[in-house]
């Protein structure tokens, strides 16, 4: 393994013809990497006013967010932005969030963030703006007026045109559903690509997505093999930047995210830093993403949670009642999301946290027998997943470092659940309670009722 000594953000260019981004970074001018992005939709209108300083003010700061992606290869003391110059609130915004975004990967790593992150932006010569251009500014970036959301030709515009954020998870079916009874024009938008359970679930939706293409450089994966440092940054925040070049590039005025309350609370303390794997999904970095485009992009663009004021509970009881349609097609299981796994039949491992934790939350408010058509097999019966469900109900460990409830919202799930399967047998039904909630009835009843 090298040692370096500095990221550098080298350059940034676009073709306005073909909508392809190009964003380079270096190790010590010796390491390189180059990602595309390609913004190009075949089924949506790119609008016919395009301003290459507005792409280019967008760029900047994209190519700033994607950059976490290869610094987090070797975390270096100063990272050197050559591509804009930022003034001392842009850096301790970035700074911040750098230091947020990389939390769980700090812990993991036992990297102590003090002695990293010093992001120097110099004032390098600008280069004159073109066809194809190549993002360098000696000014920091200021917002500008982006028209939007606008009337198309031939359309009654029948309510905010917006992009809403799809995973075929439950929570952007839950907003799709609150959307359409608003009866709001919305979009479904997808970053990197479409694989099976987005696929499966936009049929049911009866929408097409707006697809905006990924592909990282391939020396990241080169060095990963290398044994180069690797853990999990949020991706919710790249797309934060992504989607705002979009909703520019085909006339979006609002970005609609689907992050719930229950985001907000932290995994863990570690030194000095809270450390939440739900950061970028947590309203401190929405709030912080507004003033930040408002500020220094554009205050035209609206960047929100539509369940920002719900908690997984409420969510998941929405699900269950409006979302039927879905039970086959939707899913959580994070392992559906990786790079490196192979495409499968099932939508759900039934052996990972998030399987786990989506199988209890819906179990206060569907029957065993809808759940196991979903799962395929009653998770609260299955042995080896005892110690998880002690970690999701916080009676072990920690909170697993997963997209998951907060504390009380587990015990509360469980404890309903447990309350159900209660009555049932005291209704004289044949019936006999799982093994989970068996082994763990007394510290349910005890830590939810104290």
């Amino acid at each position: 393994m090298k040692i370096f000594t500095t990221f550098y953000f080298e350059r940034y260019s676009f073709d306005d013809k073909t909508l392809e981004a190009k964003f380079c970074y270096s190790f010590d001018k010796d390491e390189f990497f180059e990602e595309t992005i390609s913004f190009k939709s075949d089924d949506f209108k790119v609008r016919d006013d395009l301003d290459l300083e507005i792409i280019d003010n967008l760029l900047f700061h994209l190519h700033i967010a994607l950059g976490i992606s290869y610094y987090k290869l070797y975390p270096t003391k100063d990272l050197v932005i050559e591509t804009g110059f930022l003034n001392d609130e842009q850096i301790s915004f970035w700074k911040k969030f750098y230091t947020n975004w990389l939390g769980e990967f700090f812990i993991k790593n036992d990297m102590d963030p003090n002695w990293l992150l010093g992001f120097i932006s110099p004032h390098p010569n600008p280069l004159p703006l073109g066809e194809g251009v190549e993002g360098i500014n000696n000014n920091p970036y200021v917002a500008t007026s982006l028209p939007l959301g606008e009337i198309e030709w031939g359309l009654i515009e029948w309510g905010r045109k917006s992009l809403l954020m799809w995973w075929g998870w439950k929570d952007s079916i839950v907003s799709s559903i609150l959307l359409e009874e608003k009866w709001e024009n919305f979009t479904p938008y997808v970053f990197w690509k479409i694989d099976r359970i987005k696929e499966n679930t936009l049929q049911v939706l009866g929408k097409k997505a707006m697809l905006v293409k990924r592909k990282l450089s391939e020396n990241l994966f080169k060095l990963n093999e290398a044994w180069y440092y690797n853990w999990h940054v949020p991706i919710t925040w790249i797309i934060a930047f992504v989607s705002l070049v979009s909703a520019y590039l085909y006339n979006y005025k609002d970005i609609v995210l689907s992050n719930e309350k229950s985001a907000d609370e932290e995994n863990t303390i570690w030194k000095w830093l809270k450390i939440n794997h739900q950061y970028s999904k947590g309203w401190e970095f929405e709030r912080d993403f507004r003033d930040y485009v408002k500020k220094n992009i554009s205050s035209d663009i609206n960047y929100y949670s539509l369940l920002r004021d719900k908690y997984e509970l409420e969510i998941a009881e929405i699900f269950a009642k409006k979302a039927s349609k879905y039970f086959s097609s939707f899913s959580s299981c994070n392992r559906n999301f990786k790079i490196t796994w192979a495409t499968q039949n099932t939508n759900w491992c039934c052996s990972c946290e998030k399987c786990a934790f989506v199988y209890l939350i819906l179990s206060p408010f569907l029957e065993d027998k809808k759940l196991i058509e979903i799962f395929w097999e009653n998770l609260l019966d299955k042995v080896s997943l005892l110690e998880t469900y002690k970690w999701l109900m916080w009676l072990s460990k920690y909170k697993p470092f997963e997209c998951v409830w907060t504390y009380k919202e587990s015990l509360e799930s469980a404890y309903n659940t447990l309350k159900n399967y209660k009555n049932k047998i005291i209704s004289w039904e044949i019936i006999n309670l799982p093994y989970i909630l068996k082994e763990l009835e007394s510290d349910i009843v005890k830590n939810y009722e104290k």
